[in-house]
Parts: structure tokens; sequence; C-alpha cells
């Protein structure tokens, strides 16, 4: 999402907060919340001018009712956030179904969807089709891991830097993030404003915050001191076994949960430490056995071994209930999570991962949303690049202004710490290439869930040996990968 469209949607959403809750209003602005700097001055504040956003460049267009389908998984945001068959009422299945109306009306399609299964079914379904040269889907929807390697070395996948209509350069693409997906000659996932983020967020306890008079974590993050240790710092302040027992109970008190482990990975990219690095030719390498990783490790196996400090839900939909009992400081959830957990009797916020320390530039959200592919054997490019370019288009004025109504509904206040923390996330959206491409490969799948599972669950702080065992095979997965990629570029 592009700064200059996020920021629209953010005064639309503020208006009616700021003229009801003046005295409330902190003053801080949502370009100082971004940056992490203190608010200006009124001296240094620019002039207000109107925004005008450009125009798409896709020609007027008929394209006679042709299909348009995608094919997608049964998998978090594409059951609620994509598609959209019929007005019902719901703000974002209204949003969704006029970006649909418009798109079609505009160049004469039909769009639908097919929902294929599970994430490695929509793989297969979609790979079956190109096998047999057919053009039964012109844009499929993918998991963030699942398959996306095996796309790019089977041939899979349509090229966008060749597909008609597709302004890349346009800013409802993030072109940074394509180049940072592409690890050959061609762009084989697309990124735009079509494709709603979906990164990890730390949810916390408002009331907790007052109740044991902690540093309030909304400031820090503006100062940017929102670190590794300050978080760990406050889970740790408010961590108690009231009767000692050694068990959570729900008079005892906690610092963070998670739904699931894969929450804690999120940590390891907010500080700023990847799977993998480049080198001088752009290729990927495995790049974690550093000293900032071990660090991270030896911080988060202090707070795991401290009792009672991590609690984790007898199951994954037991943890909107468990934290509802306000006894647990952080949870650790996706950002499209904020909607459950709107019958909780206390005051939520919410936040982006903390930085490694206060020296690192920004903060790090790993977006684990999904990509967006088109089959190779599409039979009218034309039709497909402008069905794709105007949803891309569209999806500003339409679905990601509802996208953050949904957020702001519930117990997420409606106020300018709460839009500034969203516009954070989802301005400082990044991909882990390693993880997207070899997440769930030998040796990669281990080191990718280290803190989740080995340091947290498994209460294991010997980073060195757990390295060394998983080094081997997952540096072999690169090497298989790059071989077939040089195959398949080399018989296009």
């Amino acid at each position: 999402m592009k700064k200059a469209v996020s920021l629209l949607i953010l005064l639309a959403l503020l208006l009616p907060a700021c003229s009801e809750n003046r005295e409330e209003n902190t003053g801080d602005d949502t370009s100082a919340a971004v940056s992490g700097q203190s608010d200006p001055s009124p001296a240094s504040v620019p002039e207000e001018t109107e925004y005008k956003r450009p125009s798409h460049n896709v020609p007027e267009s008929d394209f006679g009712g042709a299909d348009f389908i995608t094919a997608y998984p049964e998998w978090q945001g594409y059951r609620w956030y994509f598609f959209a068959d019929e007005q019902t009422g719901d703000g974002m299945n209204d949003a969704i179904y006029e970006r649909k109306a418009r798109v079609e009306d505009a160049v004469n399609v039909k769009i639908g969807q097919e929902n294929c299964g599970y994430i490695a079914d929509v793989v297969t379904a979609v790979r079956k089709t190109v096998q047999a040269g057919d053009d039964t889907y012109q844009m499929g929807l993918f998991h963030c891991i699942q398959g996306i390697a095996e796309m790019v070395t089977g041939g899979v996948l349509y090229n966008f830097d060749d597909l008609p209509n597709v302004d890349l350069g346009a800013e409802w693409w993030n072109q940074d993030m394509m180049d940072v997906l592409r690890l050959g000659s061609k762009t084989l996932y697309g990124v735009s404003d079509y494709m709603i983020p979906c990164p990890y967020a730390i949810f916390f306890n408002k009331d907790m915050v007052t109740r044991f008079q902690l540093d309030d974590p909304y400031g820090l993050v503006y100062e940017g001191e929102w670190t590794l240790d300050n978080f760990l710092s406050l889970s740790a302040a408010v961590t108690q076994d009231q009767n000692g027992n050694g068990k959570f109970e729900d008079e005892d008190i906690a610092g963070m949960m998670a739904e699931e482990t894969s929450k804690y990975q999120s940590f390891v990219t907010g500080c700023g430490q990847y799977l993998t690095s480049r080198d001088e030719n752009g290729r990927v390498i495995l790049d974690m056995n550093t000293e900032k990783m071990y660090t991270i490790v030896e911080k988060m196996y202090s707070a795991a071994n401290t009792p009672g400090e991590i609690q984790f839900p007898p199951s994954d939909k037991e943890c909107v209930s468990m934290y509802a009992k306000g006894n647990i400081l952080f949870c650790l959830d996706t950002i499209a999570s904020a909607v459950e957990f709107r019958d909780i009797d206390f005051d939520l916020g919410i936040l982006p991962y903390p930085k490694f320390d206060n020296q690192q530039e920004n903060y790090i959200s790993l977006d684990w949303g999904g990509l967006m592919g088109v089959p190779a054997t599409i039979r009218n490019p034309e039709m497909v690049g402008a069905v794709i370019e105007l949803l891309s288009y569209e999806s500003a004025d339409t679905v990601i202004p509802a996208y953050y109504d949904v957020l702001l509904t519930g117990k997420l206040a409606r106020d300018t710490d709460t839009v500034a923390m969203i516009d954070i996330l989802f301005d400082t959206i990044t991909y882990e290439i390693g993880g997207n491409y070899f997440g769930f490969s030998g040796g990669f799948n281990a080191l990718f869930y280290t803190i989740g599972n080995e340091v947290v669950t498994n209460k294991n702080s010997d980073f060195a040996s757990f390295y060394a065992k998983n080094e081997k095979s997952a540096l072999a997965t690169i090497k298989t990968f790059y071989k077939q990629l040089d195959k398949a570029e080399a018989n296009p």
C-alpha cells in the first residue's frame, strides 16, 4: 500500500474521531508516528496540499464478456477479503463487490473464482492446467511459502514484465517487494494493492499498562525505543505466579502468548535478521549464523525460561478466549485478528514487532500474506493484464479503506495512535525470501522457525549446535533450487 493512498485513508478515518474527541487528542500526527520522530513544531508543518491520484493507463477495451477466473486456497484472508458475489450490506463485502463491478463494467469481463482446497491444492490445480496447456485460470493466489520455489523452477507462471496493460511502476504496485521476490530474470510474483498484506502484530492490554504503571508502548514506538529489550522488560515486569505452584491459573499474570509458534519468527525479522542475504551476483546465500541471531536467541530464551512469562493456549481456537481473561499483557497474532477481540472487557492496543535496538532505523513487519501469480498458459494476456491492473488500481478506493475500517471496529480504538500503528505495520512490510522460497524445505524449515519451536517451545539456547545440524541441508536446498532455475531459464 503506497504511502499517499494510505495517508488519505487515515485522514478519512481520523476526521470523525478527532472531531468527537478533541480533548483526548494526543497531538501525534500520522507522519510523525510513521517516521518514529517527535512531533514537528508548528513552524515545520508543511502547508496542506490536495493529493491528486494518478490514473491508470488501461485503454478503453471490450473483451466480450470473457471469463477471468482466480484459483485460490481455503486459507487466511483469501476467505474473507478478496471475493464477493453479491452485496450483503457488510462494508467489507460490499467494497469487494464494488471493486469487482467496476472492473467488469470497465472492460466487459466476468470475474469469478474457484476454491481449490488447501494451500498445496491450489498449486497442484494451477500446475496441472499449465501442463495441459489449458487456460482454466487467469490468476492464482497462493500461500506465502507452499509451492513458491517449485512454481518458479517449473515454468508454471507468466512473467509480469511481459504482461500487457500492467504498469509495474505505478503507485498501486510495490516494485521494491517484487524485486525482493525475483530470484531469476523474471518477475513471477506480483505485489499490488490488490494483495492485502497480513503482517503479524503485537496486541496489548492497555488496562494492564496503566495498572502496572508501565512505560507507554506507543510512546516507545514514536521515540524509536520500541526495542526487543524494552518489549521483554515489559513482559517480565508483569509476570507473576501468585500462588507459587508453577502452573498458570486465572489469578496468575503472564507477559505474552501466541496462537502458535510461527508468531515468534517475526521477532527475528523485526530485528533485521534474515535467513538469507544476496551475494555479489544477486543470488541467495544462507546468512543466519550471525552474532545478532545468537543475541536474539539468548534474549528470547531468557523469557522462555522464566516460569509463567510465555503462555500457550490449549488450541488455536482458544487463543482469544484465553487472552480475554485479561491477565496476559501481550498477544502475538495476525493483524486481521483484531476483529476477533471485539468482545473482550479491556482496552486493546496494537504494536509492530520491536526493533533489535535503537540504532536500527526502521521497524520491520514480516508479511505472512499470500502471493499473486499468473498461469503461464493464459491465452489472452491483454485481458488478463487489464483486469489485474484495474483490480489493483480500484483497491485503493474500495477495499483498502474498508479493510482499515474492519481493523478499527471493535476493541481497537479509532484514535490517532491506533491508526498510526496500523500505518507503520503496512508501511514497513517486508518479505523473508528464505522463508518464502524455502521455508518448508529441509534444514530451512527448522532454521526459519528457530525461535518459536526450538527456543520458546523446546527451551534450547544452543543455537550453534542447532544451526550446525541444519546447515548442510539448507545449503543443499539452495544449490538444488538454482540448478533447477538455471535449467528453466535456459529452456524457456
